[in-house]
């Protein structure tokens, strides 16, 4: 157990922006941390749950590793790929058995955050794996699950379900949260009024924090400072031309 994953280092390719669900689930991770519990963070792609799974895996006291679960899972990758983001190195056991006893033991010794990204991948079968290694561990370290569509799922799956300690849905922006947010990101848009941030929303971002952040970007490679909605109508065609049609 010499290679074991300190906590990784935030490296985002946008800014870190503290939406609404991102401060909601930050209020809860500290009794995730401090009791080994269960989390579980939902929403559509681009709404800020990986960015918030690294944040947190960052600004926690302890060890922590982050686990992506590929498209198309094969039955033991769960295993294999949490085996290698724990301790470092490739499992050296060759069956479930073996892999299971590895990641158990492993995890009982370091004692980190470990998320599991991109969970719905692995579906029922992959997260009643999670649930058991959490388990037999009795259990001695958090576990964060990170994905969209996870939440249905886990809620077919009784046993895991009922651990779960805190659970966060990351959510679209509207609203004024819409403003504040883009105005966050980048306070050169503090000029630019209401109807202008909105007609973008409407024709491009549509409340996606990520898109918001490619649509901010683009302007600021351009050196506008405060952008109009022609302004803003070339960068939706910088970025999609079809979105601009």
């Amino acid at each position: 157990m010499n290679a074991l994953v300190l906590p990784p280092h935030l490296e985002l390719d946008h800014p870190l922006v503290h939406t609404p669900s991102f401060r909601h689930a930050a209020s809860a991770m500290a009794g995730l941390l401090a009791r080994n519990k269960i989390g579980l963070i939902d929403g559509p792609p681009g709404t800020g749950k990986s960015t918030f799974a690294q944040w947190a895996a960052e600004q926690s006291d302890r060890p922590s590793a982050i686990a992506v679960m590929p498209e198309d899972p094969r039955p033991l990758d769960l295993l294999r790929i949490s085996i290698t983001a724990v301790t470092g190195h490739n499992p050296t056991g060759s069956n479930k058995t073996e892999m299971e006893a590895e990641l158990a033991e492993a995890l009982g010794e370091w004692q980190g955050l470990l998320v599991l990204d991109e969970v719905q991948n692995v579906r029922i079968k992959g997260l009643t794996e999670a649930r058991y290694i959490h388990d037999i561990t009795r259990p001695r370290f958090p576990l964060l699950l990170v994905g969209y569509g996870a939440m249905a799922t886990v809620r077919e799956n009784t046993p895991l379900d009922s651990r779960i300690r805190l659970r966060r849905t990351f959510r679209t922006l509207s609203g004024q949260d819409l403003f504040d947010t883009v105005r966050t990101i980048d306070d050169r848009l503090a000029t630019v009024p209401d109807d202008v941030i909105r007609y973008a929303d409407d024709k491009f971002a549509r409340g996606n924090l990520r898109q918001w952040v490619d649509l901010i970007e683009t302007l600021q490679d351009w050196n506008v400072t405060a952008p109009t909605r022609t302004d803003f109508d070339d960068a939706i065609v910088s970025i999609d031309e079809e979105a601009a049609a």
